[in-house]
């Protein structure tokens, strides 16, 4: 059975552009939900094997050996091109499409997953800081899709979001431990008290601004938290930066 893309309405677009984040409840179907994992099971289950840059720890130094603690994939759609097929792809492009207009397109995808009882946040940060780091006067303008592929909790570590982070500016960001071999980065500039947490069913999906503060907890459940990263961006113009630019 499939499940379409809803139509957004105008005041969900309009929070998405003004707080900087929006959540909806159901984007795909538990049949869809499981193909994906079963997909990227089969990316992890070689996880060791593939090509330098696609696999990486978000949770310790970006490449090792032995156990990851926060394993990330890059661009699972290069490496398993089914995923394109899915009814979440589908129905992630028709939103992507209402938020961004007809020029918009994957920029890229990843997908994380937390162990049981891992005991690493994914910290503080803004995800424009990464591409900044290549280019520190780039703005990028696009909406970030973050599927859970079972439910989500606060507990085992749903997306929290800081309303309105998305209309200042770009904040300092630095590696965890300001450790250079380290991937993730983090910033220290975040009155956590503001945030909103966003625990979601699987299939459910949260969207937000690549300037829009986010974190997720440590995994402390007995199962494992998978989610598969979407990033859709549109070429940016004076006429399709609703969110405004620094």
């Amino acid at each position: 059975m499939n499940l379409d893309a809803p139509e957004l309405s105008c005041e969900q677009i309009s929070r998405f552009y003004r707080s900087g984040f929006l959540v909806l409840e159901q984007l795909t179907t538990s049949q869809d939900t499981d193909q994906i994992r079963e997909l990227l099971a089969g990316l992890f289950e070689r996880f060791a094997e593939l090509p330098d840059g696609f696999a990486i720890d978000l949770g310790d130094k970006r490449t090792h050996e032995g156990e990851q603690l926060i394993p990330q994939i890059n661009q699972p759609t290069h490496l398993e091109p089914r995923l394109l097929e899915t009814q979440y792809y589908k129905n992630a492009s028709s939103i992507a499409r209402q938020l961004l207009g007809d020029s918009f397109y994957l920029a890229w995808d990843h997908a994380i997953y937390k162990p049981p009882h891992n005991g690493k946040e994914t910290p503080w940060h803004q995800d424009l800081a990464y591409p900044a780091q290549r280019n520190p006067n780039l703005i990028r303008f696009g909406v970030n899709m973050w599927m859970p592929l079972q439910d989500v909790t606060i507990e085992s570590g749903c997306m929290q979001f800081i309303p309105y982070s998305n209309l200042g500016n770009l904040l300092p960001h630095h590696s965890v431990g300001h450790d250079p071999e380290a991937h993730t980065l983090e910033t220290d500039e975040v009155d956590a008290t503001q945030a909103i947490a966003c625990p979601i069913p699987a299939g459910g999906v949260t969207m937000h601004q690549p300037k829009t503060l986010h974190y997720t907890s440590a995994n402390r459940t007995d199962q494992w938290r998978r989610a598969w990263i979407l990033n859709f961006g549109c070429p940016l113009t004076e006429d399709t930066a609703p969110g405004g630019t620094d």
